[in-house]
């Protein structure tokens, strides 16, 4: 594939993902805001999601290291 395609093919494909991912946890967060937690479902997804990832990126950093 030539330069100048992925030059302009990546961007696009970057910013669907990013359109599709926010979608996505826009979608889980709504529908846990409908069970029986109420709004406490999307704080303790989000929690665990700002607590989750980075733990998980420092361990695989770790190992790799």
């Amino acid at each position: 594939m030539k330069p100048t395609t992925m030059a302009a093919l990546l961007p696009i494909l970057a910013a669907i993902f990013i359109v599709v991912w926010g979608g996505a946890l826009g979608v889980v967060f709504t529908l846990l805001s409908k069970t029986t937690l109420h709004e406490w479902g999307p704080v303790i997804l989000g929690m665990a999601l700002v607590v989750g990832i980075p733990a998980a990126a420092g361990l695989l950093a770790k190992d790799h290291g």
